[in-house]
Parts: structure tokens; C-alpha cells; sequence
């Protein structure tokens, strides 16, 4: 897979004139290797298409006077701890700000529901579980709502991710989703990384705050799992 994602990094970077770098498997995720020595830790969720729309019509006050964020994920495996500490990354990506606390409940290992509030007054919600059974795809869903308006990722009132093509025949149901003509073939999950990538080698200044961001969502997501074995709040 990681020799696939760089085949697809060589391309971009030959297509555009970028620099050089390539993705390795670092200890928490994957990471940008840059010649000089340094690592990137990546954010695939902050150049994700869905992501990046949801932001634009925050910051293009497309809303007015968000209040809430509600998200959800559902996975049927996965590291619950890396699980949330995307999500709560997201919410500060989206928003803008930084969070002053949040409370969890949950069993600490596969389920954790959070709520939480930001420093700029908005507060959320996260819905988080990895105990789905074997063979589900992932289930999520990213919510804005506002005194004006209300804006998802999804589909309205669903939480399946729907697809561009639908190809029944005796066989059964064959789907297709076109996410990114130039990287066409991989994953969902290595094209955004593959993007990552090449946005850190385009603007070499989103390293350091990707990697800070990186550190706090993590203990972020660790406090919040701390919080919903003891019960207590935690203020930041």
C-alpha cells in the first residue's frame, strides 16, 4: 500500500513541479518523510473533498451563527483512540478554535461518546464506536447546524456514504465512486493520505501546524477516554 501511495505522490509531484518527500508508516499514522530527515505527521481528513466543502461554507458564512457540531463513526475494528483524536481534529479544523473542555461517557476500549465546547462558544458532539461487526463499512456522518442553516457531509437523514455509480446484475450490486480522477484506483482511504502528502510539499508551512495539531488531538482523545472511565470533565 505505502509503495502504491508514493508511485501516486511521484506522479503529482513530477505533474506539478513539487518537491521531493515520500509517506512512511509512522507510530501513530502515516507520516511525510521529507529529504532533510524531518516527518509530517498527515491529516488525511483536512484535504478529504466532503471536509474541505464543509469548511468553505463555514468560513464563506454560508451559515450564520453556528452553534453545534454533531458528528458520528462507526467502524467494525480500529484504534478508538486514533478514531476520536480524528474527529476531535476535525472539529477544530472546522470551527477554528481550540477546545475549554468536554465530558465522555463509554467503555473506554470500543465506545466513547463525547461532548464538548470550543473556546469560540460552539459546542458538539461525538458519537464514536469500533465495535461494528466484521465486514461493515464505515458509517459517519459530520453535521453543522446554525442559527441559519444546517450543513452535513451525508446524504440527509442517512449515515451511508452513497456512490456514483450503481451496477446491479446476476452477480449482485457492484458500486463505484470517482473521488479523484489524477489518483484513480486507490483506496479512499490512501488517495486522501496520497493528498495530504502533497499538500504539506505544496505549503510547507501547514508542517509544524499539522504536527502540533497531531499532539494535541491525541491526547485530546486520550483525556477524553480517561473522562468517560471516571466520570469527570476535563477542562483544557
Amino acid at each position: 500500500m505505502i509503495k502504491q501511495m508514493n508511485s501516486a505522490l511521484d506522479f503529482l509531484r513530477d505533474k506539478y513541479g513539487v518537491g521531493p518527500g515520500s509517506i512512511a508508516k509512522g507510530p501513530e499514522c502515516f507520516q511525510l518523510v521529507l529529504p532533510d530527515g524531518n516527518k509530517v505527521d498527515l491529516l488525511p481528513h483536512r484535504v478529504e473533498r466532503r471536509f474541505v466543502e464543509l469548511k468553505k461554507i463555514i468560513d464563506g458564512k454560508t451559515l450564520e451563527g453556528i452553534s453545534t457540531f454533531r458528528f458520528a463513526a462507526f467502524r467494525p475494528k480500529g484504534d478508538l483512540r486514533k478514531m476520536l483524536a480524528a474527529e476531535l481534529d476535525l472539529a477544530a479544523f472546522l470551527s477554528g478554535s481550540d477546545f475549554s473542555s468536554l465530558f465522555a461517557t463509554g467503555d473506554g476500549q470500543r465506545v466513547c461518546n463525547v461532548i464538548f465546547r470550543l473556546v469560540n462558544g460552539m459546542s458538539g458532539c461525538i458519537e464514536c464506536s469500533s465495535g461494528l461487526p466484521a465486514g461493515t463499512p464505515l458509517l459517519d456522518r459530520h453535521e453543522i447546524i446554525a442559527r441559519r442553516g444546517v450543513a452535513s457531509d451525508r446524504v440527509v437523514d442517512t449515515q451511508v456514504p452513497q456512490h456514483s455509480i450503481y451496477l446491479w446484475n446476476e452477480d449482485g450490486t457492484a458500486t463505484y465512486t470517482d473521488v479523484d480522477t489524477e489518483l484513480f484506483g486507490l483506496s479512499d482511504e490512501a488517495i486522501w493520505t496520497v493528498r495530504a502528502a502533497f499538500a504539506v510539499l505544496s505549503n510547507p508551512s501547514l508542517a509544524a501546524s499539522w504536527n502540533q495539531a497531531a499532539i494535541v488531538s491525541l491526547r485530546q482523545a486520550e483525556a477524553a477516554l480517561k473522562s468517560a472511565l471516571s466520570g469527570t470533565p476535563v477542562t483544557f
